[in-house]
């Protein structure tokens, strides 16, 4: 009786951390850049049950060791992974605002041995000079001329360097190319590209981190072969957030049931529990 209220606790935790991912994604729909986390929910391993019966004794009175007979497995519950970041491009809005850069990551290849897309990122430095990653592309210029996040965090070029440019009315082409405003060209945008995006982990301000191994960090489009894919920035748009609102709230729902669902089991315990105590105790 008790394991089944362990198994159905599992239950209410695996999906009350997945409403917190769903819940993650709801609020961060409009977002600019924004990749929805996916969980996925797994089972523990099994437990294989056996009965143990009493062995014999020899002519001596020595007893001899029992037999096994297996009855079954027992499952255990389930767990949730944590959320990895679905890297799918969200739809493109148009600002008219020259700092504003979309990333066209639907132009590149697929890995044939995984099956999956790679990604293109902006690469950007944090005050202590680590490369953070995002595909939030809504920059702006501050007041030194320099490109940077929402957050102050600079731009880096192909040489992982701050790009400055002055002012807004600048250019950039659809390979990165930068373009100033008196026509000379500038630097290029530092565009990161992996075969395996979900080694990025999310650290917030839509910042990624690259986890994965460092020989596999992501190099610039064209130390990766890829120069001549096609557009990968699009200038006066924005990648909005890849969430699915109607798909969200359904998923929501139906972890909510689920999770009433485990709750219901474990006040059947309750009540099962209840009664053995309060009346079969009195026989």
């Amino acid at each position: 009786m008790f394991r089944g209220l362990y198994t159905a606790t599992s239950g209410m935790m695996a999906n009350n951390r997945q409403q917190q991912v769903l819940t993650n994604n709801l609020a961060n729909a409009a977002t600019p850049g924004f990749k929805k986390d996916q969980t996925v929910m797994r089972a523990f391993p099994e437990q294989l049950i056996k009965a143990m019966e009493s062995g014999g004794t020899t002519a001596g009175g020595a007893k001899l060791p029992g037999t096994q007979k297996s009855i079954g497995s027992l499952h255990t519950g389930v767990y949730t992974q944590e959320g990895i970041p679905s890297f799918i491009q969200g739809s493109l809005k148009n600002t008219g605002n020259s700092a504003d850069l979309a990333l066209l990551s639907s132009a590149l290849p697929v890995n044939p041995d995984t099956g999956q897309q790679g990604a293109v990122s902006f690469a950007v430095a944090l005050p202590n000079n680590e490369i953070r990653y995002t595909q939030n592309g809504q920059f702006t210029v501050n007041a030194d001329g320099f490109l940077t996040t929402a957050q102050g965090f600079n731009v880096l070029n192909q040489d992982l360097q701050p790009i400055r440019v002055n002012s807004n009315e600048f250019t950039i082409g659809e390979n990165g190319q930068i373009t100033l405003a008196d026509g000379t060209a500038a630097n290029s945008l530092f565009l990161a590209y992996t075969e395996n995006p979900q080694q990025f982990v999310k650290e917030g301000q839509n910042l990624l981190r690259w986890a994965g191994a460092p020989g596999a960090a992501p190099v610039a489009i064209e130390a990766a072969g890829l120069g001549n894919t096609g557009p990968l920035v699009q200038q006066g748009y924005i990648e909005q957030s890849n969430v699915d609102l109607t798909q969200t709230m359904t998923d929501m729902m139906k972890t909510y049931r689920g999770f009433e669902s485990n709750q219901k089991i474990i006040q059947a315990y309750d009540r099962s529990m209840e009664k053995a105590v309060n009346e079969i105790g009195r026989v």
